[in-house]
């Protein structure tokens, strides 16, 4: 299944928007997990953080891995206070 035709499925399904209580429930996640999420960037948030993206989460669970490697980067650069993280 290509990332469009999953996005297209799931915005189908749970609508443009969800709550976070939602968003953990089909990633079989924790409220304060999705927190962690949205506050890295894995996740979108909308409704002024009170709501995730349904497509972010259709974007995650394509690709979780590649997801999780370039949030990880992002903390290392923030922590370091660096351009460069592996």
């Amino acid at each position: 299944m290509t990332l469009e035709e999953r996005t297209e499925m799931m915005v189908d399904r749970y609508g443009e928007v969800c709550t976070k209580k939602e968003a953990g429930r089909i990633l079989n996640r924790d409220q304060r997990t999705i927190t962690t999420m949205i506050r890295d960037g894995r996740l979108d948030d909308a409704c002024a953080g009170s709501m995730v993206d349904v497509r972010s989460i259709a974007r995650y669970i394509a690709a979780p891995r590649h997801e999780d490697f370039e949030a990880r980067k992002r903390r290392t650069m923030i922590r370091y206070n660096s351009e460069f993280a592996v």
